[in-house]
């Protein structure tokens, strides 16, 4: 395999993730205040299971 793309695609999914991030938090910002504290509790969530290598992928509870 080319050394360069195995060197380019960990960056491409780090971009990505960090787009998904922001459109995200954006999402959340512009909720009333009381919705806002539960859309973070689930952001808060879904990135505890990424880091601590949670394979069932995000939760699917309701944003």
């Amino acid at each position: 395999m080319d050394d360069d793309h195995e060197a380019t695609e960990p960056q491409a999914d780090r971009q990505e993730a960090v787009d998904g991030l922001q459109e995200r938090l954006r999402g959340i910002e512009t909720r009333p205040l009381a919705s806002r504290a539960e859309a973070f509790s689930h952001l808060h969530d879904d990135l505890r299971d990424v880091l601590e290598g949670a394979t069932d992928g995000p939760s699917t509870e309701p944003r």
